[in-house]
């Protein structure tokens, strides 16, 4: 009998809840508490983050951020500009992208012929790498098409030469109120409007340089390079003159921006 008693506590003690065969919890104060599991890129629970930010706080697509005005122009007249003159703001963008170095200056105009420009910028650098041996003051669509060419173009053509980059630019005219070619009774050039740069000369990261000049068709890389530089120039510039084209522009490729009907260029 006594036997029997055993028996049947024991399977009451079996059959309780959280027992060693029951469906119950165990007590947790008999359970070790479980170590934290590291996250992987892998768990399915932890997925790696996005690296890019939520949409609403992308910026907007119709007023796009332009970097802070060029010195020395105050704040107060670069919110006046941004205000007043949106294709320029827009310009500005262009060389900031770029990574231009400018500045904006004071308005320039003829003193007895209609030249000058409405808000020059005088460029130091058109685009990241590459100087202008001596600033130039053009118009900023001048500006814009230039630093284009220059690392779309210029610097690809530059690397098949072994020679590095480009790092500067020996530069002509500029701006200049004067005749075309020179001439004090012919219609104005493109420089009096700040419309046009002239480029004498390509320098190269190892200190050597390729002259705008002549060529005497001997298919030397130097001439293959000036013949490829002049010709995309055309895609930028709606006016492409060098060696060729005049006595007037045998040392130097002329670039101009002038707008003309139907979009045509002059490309020689």
């Amino acid at each position: 009998m006594i036997r029997a008693a055993i028996v049947s506590l024991a399977l009451s003690v079996m059959m309780a809840p959280g027992g060693a065969s029951g469906q119950g919890a165990p007590d947790a104060s008999l359970v070790p508490p479980e170590k934290p599991v590291a996250k992987t890129q892998a768990s399915a629970e932890a997925p790696e983050l996005s690296k890019t930010p939520p949409e609403a706080d992308a910026p907007s697509q119709e007023a796009p951020e332009v970097a802070a005005p060029p010195e020395p122009l105050a704040p107060s007249a670069w919110q006046t500009l941004q205000e007043t003159n949106a294709a320029l703001v827009s310009c500005l963008g262009t060389l900031n992208e770029l990574g231009a170095v400018y500045k904006l200056d004071d308005p320039r105009t003829g003193d007895d012929r209609d030249c000058g420009i409405a808000n020059p910028v005088r460029l130091t650098q058109p685009v990241q790498g590459i100087e202008i041996d001596t600033p130039a003051l053009m118009r900023c669509e001048t500006a814009a098409a230039l630093g284009t060419w220059l690392r779309d173009f210029v610097q690809p053509a530059a690397a098949t030469l072994k020679r590095g980059p480009v790092v500067k630019l020996t530069k002509g005219s500029g701006y200049d109120c004067r005749g075309r070619n020179n001439q004090p009774d012919g219609k104005l050039s493109e420089h009096a409007y700040g419309n046009a740069i002239d480029i004498m000369a390509f320098r190269f990261k190892d200190g050597s340089q390729i002259k705008v000049a002549p060529r005497a068709r001997d298919g030397t890389l130097a001439e293959s390079f000036q013949d490829a530089v002049r010709a995309t120039a055309c895609l930028h510039f709606t006016t492409v003159l060098g060696p060729g084209s005049d006595d007037s522009h045998s040392d130097h490729l002329h670039l101009d921006v002038i707008a003309r009907q139907g979009g045509f260029r002059l490309c020689q």
